[in-house]
């Protein structure tokens, strides 16, 4: 990796929500070495004009698909799996193109991903990721149709194989531990009901409380945590307080819910985005009506429930949760949730929580001496306008990741 030069930005200081103008950063192999107001001298490096532009952190999303390939899971469940990871490729390289330097990966990703973007052999952002999600028979990750009367076989895991259906403590902790020997980086769980399956209600509550406790405990073990698929109240106060470190959705929760969670230090990744883009075009690419029809139950109260973990003080990250083809929506998830929360709070929803999440505080998410070099130039200020956001990453003219340049229209 070379010695890069940045020179004459507007450093978007997400942490004091402002500007700092006339900004020069010194980038060495992969990290931030130097930050100052002042020149920076460097007989070696390569030098970019920033021409005044900002300059903030690459974004984090902290709940992707890549594998989910189209709306229609059913349908791709049954293309080869090299196919898939193709095209988990593409989407992955947009995600980077959108300005998303980092992500993580909440069910398909396996260490082969991880590994090929490691070596820069597909171009996508740095990936996290949590195995095979594990969920109760009859729950989210159970894809069995119901005229199905044999046991589970690999035909019913899901897309690439990305659920495992588990019960009772013995098989539970089996799973897990498996997931982890493979490299999982966090365990994923299914504890209530979802959209995309047709069959499971949303109320419903899926893994008994020992089960969710052996799941965290062998996660701990590890140093790594868990995380649940969670829509209701009661579903949410259960997985918190049998230890899971973070939330997914979380739409349908109450007030007392949002407050048990800022107790207990537990963060929330809602994923607005994902309900208005298969209001819009869910029908259009194959999702079934059934599952139409629970979208539009909980797409409002995903913005109430924003409110009430907003105001009671829960640690929100940014994530979208996005199928197949409405990932285009991804930066959308800016622009829904600023009605409720001010821009500089999405903004470190998107880089320094989420850096907390994928525990990666103070090497991503941020502009700082010593911090992975992970920058963007836009065109524009955040801090007052989304839309810089929107299109495509069309008004994003830089985007390095670990210190090399994957996107530059400045020269």
């Amino acid at each position: 990796m070379s010695t890069i030069l940045i020179q004459n930005s507007n450093l978007l200081d997400v942490e004091k929500a402002e500007i700092i103008e006339g900004v020069n950063v010194l980038i060495e192999k992969n990290k931030i070495s130097e930050l100052s107001d002042k020149e920076i001298k460097s007989s070696t490096a390569m030098k970019i004009d920033a021409k005044g532009k900002t300059l903030m952190p690459g974004l984090i999303d902290a709940h992707v698909h890549i594998t989910a390939t189209s709306v229609d899971l059913g349908r791709i469940s049954n293309d080869p799996h090299s196919l898939t990871a193709l095209r988990a490729g593409k989407l992955a390289e947009a995600m980077l193109m959108r300005g998303f330097t980092t992500i993580r990966d909440c069910t398909g990703a396996d260490l082969g991903f991880h590994q090929a973007i490691e070596d820069d052999v597909l171009k996508g952002p740095r990936l996290f990721f949590v195995g095979k999600a594990l969920g109760p028979t009859g729950g989210h990750g159970d894809r069995r149709p119901k005229t199905f009367e044999g046991d589970l076989c690999n035909c019913y895991q899901g897309t690439m194989h990305d659920t495992l259906t588990v019960d009772g403590v013995a098989e539970v902790q089996k799973a897990a531990r498996r997931e982890l020997r493979k490299g999982a980086h966090a365990i994923k769980i299914f504890a209530s009901g979802g959209v995309a399956s047709p069959d499971d209600p949303i109320f419903g509550l899926q893994f008994s409380e020992e089960e969710i406790k052996t799941v965290v405990d062998e996660a701990y073990s590890w140093d790594k945590y868990v995380l649940a698929h969670a829509y209701t109240t009661e579903a949410i106060t259960r997985a918190v307080n049998c230890g899971v470190r973070t939330i997914e959705h979380g739409n349908l929760m109450d007030r007392n819910t949002a407050k048990l969670m800022n107790k207990k230090n537990v963060y929330l990744v809602p994923n607005l985005v994902t309900y208005e883009a298969m209001d819009l075009e869910g029908e259009k690419y194959g999702l079934p009506k059934v599952s139409l029809e629970k979208n539009k139950f909980v797409k409002d109260e995903g913005i109430v429930a924003l409110d009430y973990a907003y105001t009671e003080g829960v640690k929100i990250g940014y994530g979208t949760d996005l199928l197949g083809e409405l990932q285009v929506y991804q930066s959308r998830e800016f622009i829904l949730r600023q009605n409720i929360m001010p821009k500089s709070e999405i903004l470190k929803s998107a880089t320094l929580i989420n850096a907390e999440i994928v525990n990666q505080k103070d090497q991503i998410g941020i502009i700082k001496e010593g911090a992975l070099a992970d920058l963007l130039l836009i065109e524009g200020n955040p801090l007052d306008d989304f839309s810089v956001f929107q299109d495509q990453g069309k008004y994003i003219s830089l985007i390095m990741k670990n210190g090399k340049i994957y996107k530059n229209s400045l020269i």
